[in-house]
């Protein structure tokens, strides 16, 4: 028998229809799983979460058509902690039901950083460095040292760092520099009767740190003025640069400065502008 009348027999024609049938049939299972598995024709609208809190997301009933996934945290203060600050895709975006959405959340508490070394740095390169740590340069003062515009101190907030400290992303940080001229003692100021903040300028400008402070009464912050200072104010009394004083506060309002500053010992306690 040859290929020709093998092919035309009635048991090759009967395999090849059982042959074609179950392609047809496999052929429909896999277009039909296919299709289910891709919800082929199915589309859903990816909602707005940007400014909700999780509770906010979880409640909404389109969120049960998606697969929420938190990538990322970002501290901006200008924004509600544990909201919604980016998600990916968009808002509005056609998409599969069940579709991965990558969210991004404010974070708590911003990210700590810790302090990088910069004495002795110029202040061009110190600005550098704070900018690559995240860091915000605050104010800059300049006190007699022969190292022009290198940096001698860093605080924030008043207090001196230490390289390596941990610190939140996003600080403030103060640089003392030196301006080139030649670094004698400054003479101790007087302080009585001042602000708090007349007070810690009038340090800082010439090179020295506030240390320990204390209220006395119902003193706070917003009315405090200087009652006592450690050093004492000696009149022409030269001291070392970056000494930290302790200064005690008391409130501006209960307290008559002038009459106090007046009784003063004067042989040894002089301000430095004449007293009315």
């Amino acid at each position: 028998m040859n290929f020709i009348q093998f092919i035309t027999t009635r048991l090759f024609l009967k395999h090849l229809a059982y042959s074609v049938l179950l392609f047809i049939v496999l052929a429909w299972i896999a277009l039909f799983v296919i299709n289910k598995y891709t919800r082929h024709n199915q589309v859903a609208i990816t909602p707005n979460y940007v400014g909700l809190s999780m509770a906010q997301v979880n409640s909404l009933e389109s969120s049960n058509d998606f697969d929420l996934v938190i990538v990322d945290s970002i501290y901006d203060y200008t924004r509600k902690p544990g909201s919604v600050i980016s998600q990916d895709p968009l808002p509005g975006t056609k998409v599969k039901p069940g579709r991965s959405i990558y969210l991004s959340l404010v974070s708590f508490m911003p990210e700590q950083v810790s302090m990088p070394d910069l004495m002795d740095l110029s202040l061009r390169r110190a600005k550098a460095l704070l900018q690559t740590y995240g860091l915000k340069l605050g104010s800059i003062h300049t006190i007699p040292d022969m190292a022009e515009n290198a940096v001698l101190k860093v605080t924030v907030n008043g207090k001196i760092l230490k390289p390596g400290t941990l610190i939140l992303k996003g600080s403030l940080v103060d640089l003392v520099v030196g301006s080139g001229s030649g670094s004698e003692q400054p003479m101790v100021p007087f302080l009585i009767g001042k602000t708090r903040q007349e007070a810690r300028i009038e340090l800082s400008r010439l090179g020295f740190s506030v240390g320990n402070e204390s209220y006395s009464g119902d003193c706070d912050s917003t009315d405090a003025q200087v009652f006592e200072q450690d050093p004492l104010y000696v009149y022409g009394k030269r001291i070392n640069k970056e000494t930290g004083f302790s200064l005690t506060y008391k409130s501006g309002a209960d307290f008559d400065f002038d009459e106090y500053i007046r009784n003063m010992v004067i042989d040894t306690i002089q301000p430095e502008t004449p007293l009315p």
